[in-house]
């Protein structure tokens, strides 16, 4: 039987009580405690199982990341996983070299003038 997907209706998502609710496929709606009473902090997690250990990859933020837009990001890593690659370290990989990149474009002259 196919796992089944898209199971948070959108009125769920931002009243959500605190916990960790399942949409299917991988993703998660993590709901913490903030800061004061009655606030709580809502992101987006990405489970998956690899190398016969459960790894996290944070999505976002839900401020910042709507439901579909997650179930998306959701979906892209199912696909680099069938492809046999690993989300997390893939993102590691374009973040560093991203950071390579802004550090060759640092030059000593625009050290200087900062």
């Amino acid at each position: 039987m196919a796992r089944q997907t898209e199971r948070l209706p959108s009125a769920k998502v931002r009243h959500a009580k605190p916990g960790m609710h399942a949409d299917g496929g991988g993703l998660y709606l993590q709901v913490t405690e903030g800061g004061k009473p009655g606030q709580f902090n809502r992101s987006w997690l990405f489970r998956f199982r690899r190398g016969g250990r459960e790894r996290q990859m944070g999505l976002g933020s839900l401020n910042t990341i709507g439901l579909s837009e997650a179930r998306d990001a959701a979906e892209h890593c199912r696909k680099l996983l069938r492809q046999g690659k690993d989300p997390i370290e893939l993102r590691n990989a374009e973040r560093a070299a991203k950071q390579v990149n802004t550090a060759k474009s640092v030059t000593f002259e625009w050290c200087a003038t900062r």
